[in-house]
């Protein structure tokens, strides 16, 4: 069993389907699949739900029997099953089970669907579950067709950073085009679409606007940011912890800092910092305004937003990154630059600090 927060603010349902795949993903391991029992008269809802909110084809194309999540898989073996079939079963084999009480709740748009929409479907069209599960898997198929056709295409307009598109690329291509090449790259991330009205924002004010501002369009599950020329299509990302927290760290074991969720770590290189100044313990801290260093090949002390402006950081990941010192000298910034008075000297064993993200 596992407990989830369902954020406020957005619909229970959506807001609770993305609490309960998320808590999916933590769990799944490499070479796991997780089975869901969704069948063909969930299918037929999810596309009428889809058609009436004017879901796109993916929308429409309901819910894929495979699907990748995290290190594993979702699997959905009974869509081609009706809800009746797996009723009569379970009570021929004397099967026990559990009735949500919320499946009766008719303020979910679901449950009203399934309660009152589909048995007057039914009532008219006896095979309108089977019908229209068989018509999400025509979409699902044009779908699968279309983004294959896409991927080529979307190599063309990927940016500097792994996972983003080039805005330059983007304003090359007809607004229909780009708008599709966006979508793809969040499908291929396992992010949320965004909305027609989400899309027309980025597309109206960002796309083709002239300058280089910055952008933050949020959706639920997913934002749209923009660092000079690159879109970047994110999940939300915690707001910072800013202060009240340090760790002393001897530069040997794996740190865990959860306020910024990620790990440091140490690794041997050819090029790096002495191993005295490890061995001595280190200290890491956020970074709080004024902090200065001198990057290694840097013949100057420099302001840190100087310095993430030379390597390219996204602002939004500028306060996610940890900074490490030596008493009370800052001698790297994450594993971005190393100062100059920690280099180690040739012959003399030296050490890269390694930070990675586990969000």
């Amino acid at each position: 069993i596992t407990h989830v927060q369902v954020a406020d603010g957005e619909g229970l349902e959506d807001s609770a389907r993305r609490a309960r795949y998320a808590a999916f993903q933590k769990v799944v391991q490499t070479g796991e699949a997780i089975l869901l029992a969704q069948h063909q008269d969930d299918q037929a809802e999810t596309f009428l739900l889809q058609a009436l909110r004017g879901g796109g084809p993916k929308g429409l194309a309901g819910m894929p029997e495979l699907t990748v999540l995290g290190k594993g898989h979702v699997v959905r073996p009974m869509l081609g099953i009706s809800g009746s079939q797996i009723h009569d079963y379970a009570e021929q084999h004397g099967l026990q089970w559990i009735e949500d009480e919320s499946n009766q709740d008719m303020r979910f748009d679901r449950n009203y669907i399934r309660h009152q929409v589909m048995p007057l479907l039914l009532e008219r069209w006896p095979a309108a579950g089977r019908t229209l599960a068989r018509t999400a898997a025509h979409s699902a198929g044009l779908v699968q067709s279309a983004d294959e056709l896409l991927q080529d295409e979307l190599q063309g307009v990927m940016g500097s950073r792994s996972n983003t598109l080039s805005i330059q690329a983007l304003q090359s291509v007809p607004q229909e085009r780009a708008a599709l090449l966006i979508r793809a790259l969040c499908y291929q991330l396992q992010l949320p679409l965004p909305s027609t009205s989400h899309v027309q924002e980025l597309m109206g004010k960002q796309i083709h606007a002239s300058d280089y501002r910055q952008i933050h369009i949020n959706w639920p599950g997913a934002e749209f940011r923009r660092y000079r020329d690159d879109l970047y299509i994110l999940a939300p990302r915690p707001e910072p912890v800013q202060i009240g927290w340090q760790y002393a760290w001897d530069g040997h074991d794996e740190l865990i800092i959860p306020e910024l969720e990620g790990r440091l770590s140490v690794q041997p290189a050819p090029v790096g910092v002495r191993q005295s100044i490890i061995d001595k313990g280190l200290n890491v801290r956020p970074r709080t305004g004024g902090e200065r260093c001198q990057p290694a090949g840097d013949n100057h002390r420099r302001e840190l937003k100087a310095i993430y402006q030379d390597h390219a950081i996204p602002p939004w990941e500028r306060e996610q990154l940890p900074l490490i010192y030596a008493e009370d000298e800052l001698i790297a910034i994450a594993d971005i630059v190393i100062s100059q008075h920690a280099v180690a000297t040739a012959g003399e064993p030296a050490f890269q600090f390694v930070w990675q993200s586990i969000h």
